[in-house]
């Protein structure tokens, strides 16, 4: 039974020691932490450093009202509707565009010839 006492003393003497130092580790990492949040509150309410929002300026004059186009007769409708149909054509060309299943293919250079060799070698390929 003298080996069990032994044994278990040198055991429970690493196992002690393993303890010490988690702990002290710990402490230090949270203690740091902690240092770190207390420096980030007070950087926070220095006053230098502080960004005071600004209310907007208000104005004394009303923005002027925006003015009817000078002619609206057809020919404006016309320009519109020409407007219209080409915002149409983009929309289909865009949609075309996306529905397209193949993509462009990237460009791919050729493997130098040590890529080659290191393939190589990796399969057995080369003594």
């Amino acid at each position: 039974m003298s080996w069990l006492n032994t044994w278990w003393s040198q055991v429970s003497g690493t196992v002690g020691h393993g303890l010490e130092i988690t702990v002290v580790g710990m402490l230090l990492v949270f203690f740091t932490l902690g240092l770190v949040i207390v420096a980030l509150i007070l950087l926070t309410r220095l006053p230098g450093l502080r960004v005071e929002e600004k209310e907007p300026a208000v104005q004394d004059k009303p923005a002027p009202a925006v003015a009817p186009p000078a002619k609206a007769g057809p020919a404006a409708a016309r320009t519109a509707s020409g407007q219209d149909e080409l915002a149409q054509v983009a929309a289909i060309a865009v949609a075309l565009l996306r529905s397209r299943k193949t993509r462009a293919r990237a460009f791919q250079a050729r493997p130098s010839a040590w890529k080659n060799y290191g393939r190589a070698h990796q399969h057995g390929l080369w003594g």
